[in-house]
């Protein structure tokens, strides 16, 4: 089937996450710095979300030019990635609700461990419909590992795991070159 329809639902689906965390966040309790100074959890988790969001955005666009038809794991990996990208909005609010605490720091980078994940292997499936070879070079063993560390370990040092996942999508802003694109 054509790619069209798949990176134009990926695309309006995005466009509501980002849409949902937005609205998500809401005005300071007064109109003093300190009252937009105590939001800094809050604000700073949207931060990482939307550049998280915006890296994939464009890495899914990437790696979709290396194709012209999708089949239907491409599809079903695609509407998986989807799935859990969803969650982000929730994430989001909850780990800047109470950025310290164990439960929503998993849950926050678990799901951006899902998302790598799937992501991986939708690339994977991208690179078996075009009979090119997959290859995780050490950005991506590298990223995954630390999305599994700050899943696992974020409670005990929290500072260290939103560091460690910014670092990850600092990393990630340049995409990986595709020789086909």
């Amino acid at each position: 089937m054509e790619k069209n329809r798949l990176e134009a639902f990926s695309d309006g689906v995005l466009a509501i996450i980002i849409t949902i965390m937005i609205l998500e966040l809401s005005q300071p309790a007064g109109g003093k710095p300190e009252d937009l100074f105590a939001l800094r959890p809050v604000l700073l988790s949207y931060l990482l979300s939307f550049v998280f969001l915006a890296i994939y955005w464009v890495n899914h666009h990437l790696i979709f030019n290396l194709i012209d038809r999708v089949n239907v794991r491409i599809l079903w990996c695609n509407i998986a990635w989807l799935f859990v990208l969803s969650f982000i909005p929730f994430a989001t609010a909850w780990v800047g609700s109470y950025s310290r605490e164990w439960a929503p720091l998993s849950f926050y980078f678990g799901d951006m461990l899902a998302a790598a994940i799937l992501f991986h292997l939708m690339y994977y499936f991208i690179t078996q419909a075009t009979g090119k070879k997959f290859k995780m070079g050490i950005r991506n063993i590298v990223s995954l590992v630390v999305y599994l560390l700050t899943t696992l370990l974020g409670g005990f040092s929290p500072i260290a795991a939103y560091i460690a996942a910014a670092a990850v999508c600092c990393w990630w802003i340049v995409p990986e070159r595709h020789k086909d694109i």
